[in-house]
C-alpha cells in the first residue's frame, strides 16, 4: 500500500494506492480512494509521524500484513518500530534522521468525541482542559450513495459542550465513504481529527468514550483483559510513539453508570447517542441503540414506559434482531435493565421471556467501578478521574471483580428459552415497515437535492 498526505492550507488529503494483491475485500471492499480531512492547521504545523499514522488509519483495512506501507511523508524509526510490533504492520518509508514527537512537557488530553452518552460521560469525568474532537460525516463531489445517519445532533451536541466553556473542534471528512458499506475504515480512525491538532494543542494524551462492556468485551457475551485489547495490546504502543497515551477513563464502568453520570452532570444535555434523529433530544426511536437506552433511562430515573410502547420498540426490525441473537448485543446492560423493570412492576410479556432466556440478574456489578480498568488512565490524570468516578459508582469489590472476569454466557443452554422468545416475535411483527420504507424514500431524496444544490 502506498500512501499518498497531501497537507495543504484548509485541507489534509489522503490517496490510497493499493499495490499487489490489495485491497483485501474479505473485510470491507474499497470503492474509493482519496479521503480529506478539512483543518485550519497550516501546513509544516504537523509532525510527520501524526501524518503517517493518520493516513494508516485511513487505510488500515485493506494493509495486507506482509506487503510493505509506503509513503509520501516518510515516519520516524520509532514509529516503525511500534507499527511493527503491535499491529504488525510493515512501514518502509523511513526517516532515519527524523525525531519522534517528544510528549509535551505540560500537555492537556484529548478526547474522541461523538456525542453519545458514553463519550459525554467520558467528557464530564475528565479534567476540565480536555480538547474534545468531532469528526464530522461530509460527502464527497458526486457521490450518490444515501445514509440514515443524520449529522445534525452530534453537530447541536458540540455546540452545548462548547457553551459549557469546553473545547471542541469539528473536522468534517468524507473518509466514511472510502468503504462499500460507509462507516470509519477502522475503530480508530476516528483519533485522526485529535493527530492533527496534537501538536497545535500540545496534546499528551488521546481518549475514547468505551465503556466496561465494550473494552472488556462483555457485549459479545464473555470477559476479555484489557491487556489483549486493540486500546494496549495493538495500538497502544503506536500512539505512544507519536507522544499520545490511551486514556478510557470510562473503562471500568458499565452504560448504566454512563446513564448515570450524563442525568447528573450539566454536560448531559449533549448527549444522544442515536445517529438517526432528526436533532438533539429528539432520537429515531426505532433503532436498537434507541430501544437499549430507553430501558437505561428507565433503570437511572425509574420512569418507566409502558408495556405496549417498550414492546412496540423492540418488535422492530433491528431491535428484535438484537434480543434474537445469542449471546444479545450487550447483553450485560439488557439483562440488568430487563430485571429492574420487572423488580419496578413491569408487566411486558416480551422482556419477560428476555429475562427468561438470561436468566436470574447477578449483575450488581454493573453499577459500581472495575479498579483494573483505571490502569488504561495515564497516571497524571488516573486520580482525578477515579475520583469523579467513585461520585456516582463505588469501587467493586474483590469478589465481584472476579465476578466480571469470570463472566461468560457462550456455553450456557437456552433452546427453550430462546424457542419462546422467537415465537413472541414470529406472534408480533414489526410494525413500522411502511412507515420506514416511506423514511428511507424521503432520506434519499433530500440527499440528492443537498448534492444538487452543492454543485450547483
Amino acid at each position: 500500500m502506498h500512501l499518498d498526505i497531501d497537507h495543504e492550507p484548509g485541507r489534509v488529503g489522503v490517496t490510497l494506492r493499493p499495490g499487489e494483491g490489495e485491497p483485501d475485500s474479505r473485510k470491507v471492499g474499497l470503492v474509493r480512494h482519496t479521503a480529506s480531512f478539512f483543518v485550519e492547521i497550516p501546513p509544516g504545523d504537523v509532525h510527520p509521524d501524526l501524518l503517517v499514522l493518520s493516513a494508516v488509519l485511513c487505510a488500515r483495512p485493506w494493509i495486507r500484513r506482509r506487503t510493505p506501507i509506503t509513503c509520501s511523508v516518510p515516519g520516524s524509526a520509532l514509529l516503525a518500530r511500534a507499527l511493527r510490533g503491535g499491529p504488525g504492520l510493515r512501514l518502509d518509508s523511513v526517516d532515519p534522521q527524523l525525531e519522534p514527537r517528544a510528549r509535551p512537557a505540560s500537555g492537556s488530553p484529548g478526547l474522541c468525541f461523538s456525542g453519545g452518552t458514553d463519550s459525554v460521560a467520558t467528557l464530564a469525568v475528565m479534567p476540565d482542559r480536555t480538547r474534545s474532537y468531532h469528526l464530522l460525516r461530509r460527502a464527497p463531489a458526486g457521490e450518490r450513495r444515501a445514509t440514515m445517519l443524520n449529522t445534525r445532533a452530534a453537530r447541536q451536541s458540540c455546540a452545548v459542550v462548547r457553551r459549557h466553556g469546553r473545547q471542541v473542534d469539528v473536522v468534517t471528512s468524507d473518509v466514511e465513504y472510502l468503504r462499500e458499506v460507509m462507516g470509519f475504515p477502522h475503530d480508530f480512525t476516528t483519533a485522526v481529527p485529535l493527530l492533527l491538532h496534537a501538536d497545535r494543542d500540545q496534546l499528551d494524551a488521546v481518549a475514547w468514550g468505551a465503556p466496561l462492556e465494550a473494552t472488556y468485551r462483555l457485549q459479545r457475551g464473555y470477559y476479555r483483559d484489557f491487556a489483549d485489547s486493540p486500546f494496549v495490546g495493538e495500538w497502544g504502543g503506536v500512539f505512544a510513539a507519536v507522544g499520545l497515551d490511551v486514556c478510557v477513563p470510562v473503562a471500568g464502568v458499565s452504560e448504566v453508570v454512563t446513564s448515570r453520570i450524563v442525568h447528573a452532570h450539566a454536560l448531559g444535555e449533549a448527549a444522544q447517542s442515536c445517529v438517526r434523529g432528526r436533532r438533539l433530544g429528539r432520537p429515531c426511536g426505532r433503532c436498537a441503540k434507541c430501544a437499549r437506552k430507553t430501558l437505561l433511562a428507565g433503570a437511572v430515573t425509574g420512569r418507566w414506559p409502558t408495556a405496549e410502547a417498550l414492546e412496540r420498540q423492540w418488535r422492530g426490525e433491528e431491535p428484535r434482531a438484537h434480543l434474537l441473537a445469542d449471546p444479545i448485543k450487550v447483553e450485560p446492560v439488557v439483562a440488568h435493565t430487563v430485571h429492574r423493570y420487572l423488580a419496578a412492576g413491569g408487566d411486558s410479556t416480551l422482556l419477560r421471556l428476555v429475562a427468561e432466556k438470561t436468566g436470574p440478574d447477578p449483575l450488581e456489578w454493573l453499577e459500581r467501578s472495575y479498579e483494573p480498568a483505571l490502569e488504561l488512565v495515564p497516571e497524571g490524570y488516573r486520580d482525578e478521574v477515579a475520583a469523579r468516578l467513585h461520585r456516582i459508582a463505588p469501587p467493586m469489590t474483590r469478589a465481584q471483580e472476579q465476578t466480571v472476569r469470570a463472566y461468560d454466557v457462550r456455553a450456557l443452554d437456552r433452546t427453550r428459552a430462546q424457542a419462546r422468545l422467537e415465537e413472541w416475535f414470529a406472534g408480533h411483527p414489526p410494525q413500522d415497515l411502511a412507515r420506514r420504507a416511506v423514511g428511507r424514500a424521503r432520506r434519499v431524496a433530500r440527499a440528492r437535492l443537498r448534492r444538487t444544490f452543492s454543485r450547483g
